[in-house]
């Protein structure tokens, strides 16, 4: 009967040779099952790799299928080749971890494709800070030394500035940029690794900041323009003049041996200030005057307030709030004394002296009356007697004298005391003793 359109034949089989054909596929198949079970696809595959903690320049060993087809292995930061492993073979590689690895993924690489560590690898690093750039300036690079520096994985700058991005990152050498924000002080490395550490250095970082060697005019005229010269004040953020209210942070022009800025209509005399911009006050030595001001007092020959309070001088009064260093308005000197009163019957008393009147001509001290004060009265008494009267002026530095025969010609003085009438305001005194 015809079969798939053919017609059946017979045929004498040859029985001997029949079955050793069999037998010898059968074994083919089997050994090709078995190959197939050893080497599964024949790709590389990555199992595990240690151990955990390992240190550069110790054995590194990878675990894996296939692994006789890799011709190198990619570390983060180096890579080894084949003709430098230690021990290769189909399940196994170990290799000697380069100095330059850092953390990250290992790559190995083949004939068939690359293979990406899921996790990984992580070392013991045993970093060390040999030495830094310690004198910088804001906003430009400094230098970091040592060993395993790379594995530094930020620095924190005084005041508490913490730096992840670096300019450069070698085994030796770490570059990174100064914040302009930062100060002078110590700095602190966090390192990565199996063991995290943060190291502190024992030398300062010293912060290169502005400094002022001459103002132009002085005395100069409120309103107009100031020229400073000196260092680096291009790094200046503001500058304060006494008495003014906001900082002044816009400038005509700024280098960095050149300051020109408008003068506040408010300034008084005094010293100027520049503020970095990790906000260190820097003083001039010398003060700024105005034309039109009012000279400097005369010396006083026993004091009781010259820029603070001296011969063992202190306030017993009440009823106030004192600055005794207030440097926003001064008449003579660097500070002077803010008083508010409350309304509550207050008294400023400088005592805790004791001096002889009839070595000294007169009482004096001057007086600046904020604005709403103007025509207040103040009784002004010594050692509890009778009380002179005292009319504010408004808007003005007034020196005020009394003469000893005016004071009553006491033996003794031991207190001094200025009690407000009954209101509530701000007067600044300054230069209070005896001539």
């Amino acid at each position: 009967m015809p079969i798939n359109g053919c017609k059946r034949m017979k045929r004498k089989l040859n029985t001997p040779l029949y079955v050793l054909i069999t037998l010898f596929l059968i074994s083919g198949m089997l050994t090709s099952c078995k190959k197939d079970e050893d080497t599964g696809s024949g790709l590389v595959e990555l199992h595990s790799f240690g151990p955990a903690g390992v240190k550069h320049g110790e054995e590194i060993t990878f675990i894996g299928k296939n692994l006789d087809k890799v011709t190198e292995i990619v570390l983060t930061g180096a890579s080894v080749v084949k003709a430098d492993f230690l021990e290769q073979t189909r399940e196994k590689i170990v290799i000697l971890v380069p100095e330059a690895t850092e953390r990250g993924p290992v790559t190995l690489k083949s004939p068939g494709g690359d293979v990406v560590s899921k996790t990984s690898i992580d070392f013991e690093v045993a970093v060390v800070v040999t030495g830094f750039t310690t004198l910088v300036r804001p906003g430009e690079e400094m230098t970091i030394t040592g060993d395993y520096v790379n594995w530094i994985s930020a620095v924190q700058f005084p005041g508490e500035i913490l730096v992840t991005e670096f300019v450069s990152r070698s085994l030796n050498e770490l570059v990174v940029q100064v914040p302009l924000t930062s100060k002078s002080g110590t700095l602190v490395f966090t390192t990565a690794g199996t063991e995290p550490l943060s190291l502190e250095s024992e030398t300062e970082l010293q912060v290169v900041l502005p400094s002022i060697t001459n103002m132009d005019p002085n005395p100069a005229e409120r309103g107009g323009n100031l020229t400073i010269t000196g260092t680096n004040l291009d790094l200046t953020r503001e500058v304060l003049f006494k008495g003014a209210g906001p900082a002044v942070t816009e400038f005509v022009s700024k280098t960095e041996t050149s300051l020109v800025l408008q003068i506040p209509e408010e300034a008084n005399k005094g010293k100027v200030s520049l503020v970095a911009y990790s906000d260190v006050v820097v003083e001039s030595e010398e003060s700024l005057l105005f034309v039109g001001d009012l000279p400097d007092l005369p010396p006083l020959t026993f004091g009781l307030y010259i820029d603070g309070f001296t011969n063992n001088t202190q306030n017993w009064g009440w009823g106030t709030t004192t600055d005794a260093s207030n440097t926003e308005n001064v008449r003579d000197g660097e500070t002077s004394l803010k008083i508010t009163f409350s309304n509550s019957w207050g008294a400023f008393k400088p005592t805790n002296f004791n001096i002889n009147s009839s070595d000294y001509r007169e009482l004096t001290f001057s007086m600046f009356a904020t604005p709403g004060t103007g025509g207040k009265v103040i009784n002004m008494s010594l050692n509890g007697g009778a009380a002179i009267a005292i009319t504010l002026e408004e808007g003005k530095w007034v020196e005020y004298k009394f003469t000893m025969a005016q004071l009553g010609n006491p033996a003794s003085i031991t207190d001094v005391q200025f009690q407000e009438a009954g209101w509530a305001g701000t007067i600044y005194m300054d230069h209070i003793g005896f001539r």
